[in-house]
This record gives structure tokens, sequence and C-alpha cells, in this order.
């Protein structure tokens, strides 16, 4: 009987979480919902900001329900109106298109809505869409390692961070990719209830939180890597099948469909990637392995390949940072 009612005691202390605030005078937030938009950017950032008991609103320019980028299908509660004021205004990412970027009422609600509230935070690529409405000009921003360049290009005024997970202008913050905005809430916590609060909301959603550090993407080994161009004509790459690892090495695997090419017309490319990147040629004329020096460091790349099949091959790169 005892072991029965510890067991209800655990299951309920799990239950127990309150839903987030009603209270009118509770700190609000409201986060912008779109067609695409990543379930996790803005999902993350709403259970921290529940259990840190604010008021969440999430609202959509017609209020209809959106599907999210994985297929979640989410009802917002508030279609855009000029009445709205929002303590705080949360921007997530997703399936961030031209056509959403050149959307002038969104822009514009994004604008107004920056005039009264006490802060403004995009979520991964949900950067552009703030960097569309002229906000971010003059500060200091980041999104998703992937989209770096890109929005780079398309945003000169704004000054792209590539090795922070999150940059915190004051009134502007900015987030890195994905489960990176349960970082930029967290920080916003502290910054609204002090940093106490907002590690004690770590603690409970059991989330190891490290303000200006942990996992930044942008920092990981794999940013001296080339950026490979075109693969020859008549060869395609499957699929990548693993690619992770941290500061000091990284590991990714390829699978090629190689059509009526052999092995060699990859190995030639590579050769010609690497060297036009700045890669030295290590080891027997039969090994791939390149140096190069970034950052300070040395850097060694060895790539093995191996058929698959008549017309399939794996290549798997390892890239170690040199003692």
């Amino acid at each position: 009987m005892k072991k029965i009612v510890a067991m209800w005691l655990l299951c309920l202390s799990c239950v127990q979480a309150n839903a987030h605030s009603n209270d009118e005078n509770a700190f609000h937030v409201g986060v912008m919902l779109f067609e695409g938009a990543q379930a996790i950017d803005f999902v993350g950032p709403i259970e921290v900001f529940g259990q840190a008991g604010f008021r969440i609103t999430t609202v959509s320019k017609d209020g209809r329900e959106i599907n999210t980028a994985m297929g979640l299908k989410v009802s917002p509660e508030r279609a855009f109106s000029g009445d709205m004021q929002f303590d705080a205004l949360l921007i997530p990412g997703g399936n961030v298109n031209g056509q959403l970027l050149e959307d002038a009422k969104i822009k514009n609600w994004i604008v107004a809505q920056s005039r009264t509230s006490q802060y403004v935070m995009s979520v991964c690529n949900g950067a552009f869409i703030l960097a569309s409405t002229g906000l971010l000009d003059g500060l200091n921003a980041t999104t998703i390692e992937k989209a770096f360049d890109s929005f780079e290009h398309h945003y000169p005024k704004v000054t792209l961070v590539r090795d922070e997970k999150l940059t915190d202008n004051g009134k502007i913050l900015t987030t890195a990719g994905l489960s990176s905005g349960i970082d930029g809430a967290l920080s916003l916590v502290a910054k609204v209830k002090g940093a106490r609060a907002a590690r004690s909301v770590a603690a409970k959603i059991e989330y190891q939180w490290a303000p200006g550090g942990g996992y930044i993407r942008g920092k990981m080994a794999d940013r001296v890597l080339p950026d490979f161009q075109d693969l020859p004509q008549g060869i395609a790459m499957r699929t990548r099948t693993f690619h992770y690892g941290d500061e000091q090495a990284w590991y990714q695997g390829y699978i090629f469909d190689m059509g009526a090419k052999q092995a060699s017309h990859l190995t030639a490319w590579l050769e010609q990637q690497m060297t036009t990147a700045g890669w030295q040629r290590r080891g027997t004329s039969g090994a791939l392995t390149w140096s190069v020096e970034r950052d300070d460091a040395q850097w060694l790349l060895h790539i093995s390949m191996k058929p698959v099949d008549e017309k399939q091959i794996t290549a798997h790169l390892t890239l170690t940072r040199q003692l």
C-alpha cells in the first residue's frame, strides 16, 4: 500500500505543474505563429515561460490553424489586431520563405509590437523575419548555423555572431538554432525575474542551462571544413547518414550514387576541393588525408571510402584537432 501511495504522489508531482498564468497583470508574452513554424522553436520557450508564471498568447496573421514544420497542427488563440500589447514578443523559425519575409502585414505588426513591448526575441531562422523589419539593423544577431552565410549576405547592416547561442542587445534578443530557444527563454526569464528564478525553471524542466556556454553549434569543429561545391556530373549524394561531434572533433558519413562513374572521379573532385580550400595532402599518395591550420590550431581530416554495391559508395569523414 505504501508503494502505491508513493507512486501516486510521484505521478502527482509530475502533473501538478500549473499552466501559464491567466493573471492579466502577469508578464505577457506573445508567440507569433505561421504556417511551417518549427515546433521546438516556440514550444520549448512556451514551457519555460509557463513555468516562470508568465502569461502567454499565441497569435498569427489570420488566427487560423497552422501546420508546423513537423506536421503538428496548432490553433493560435488570436489573429493580429491593433489592440494587442505584449511585454515580450517571440518569433520562431521554421519554413521562412520569401513570401513570409515580404509580408507587409506581418512586418508592420512586428514593428508596432516592438514599440510597446519590453523585449523582442527571435529563435533560429526567425532572425530572418526579425531582420526583414529593419529592427536588427546596427545590432548583433545570430541564427541557425547552416543559415549563417545566407543571413550575412541578405542583411549586411546586421552584425552576425557565429560563436554564441544568444545575442542580447538589451531589448532585442536572437538565439541560434532549435533548442537554443530554450536558452533564450531562460535568459529572458532572468532579465524579468532574476537569475535565481531562471535557474529554478531550468531545474524544474530538467534542462542543463549554461548561460554564455554549453553546446554552441557555430563553435563545433566542422566550422573549419571546406564549403564543398557541386559534385561532378553523374554523381549524386544519396543521403548524409550521420554528422556529430564537438569543438575538438567531427564525424560525417555520406552515401553517393555513382551512376556510371568510377570512385576515382569522386576522389579527384575531392582532391581539387581540398586544394582549393588551402588544405595540404598528408600521408601516402593513396591516403585521403589532409591538414590545415585554422584558428591557431592544426586540423587533420581523413576520409575513408567503401563500395556499398556496384553503383553506391560510402564516405566517412573524421576531422580532429591536433594537440
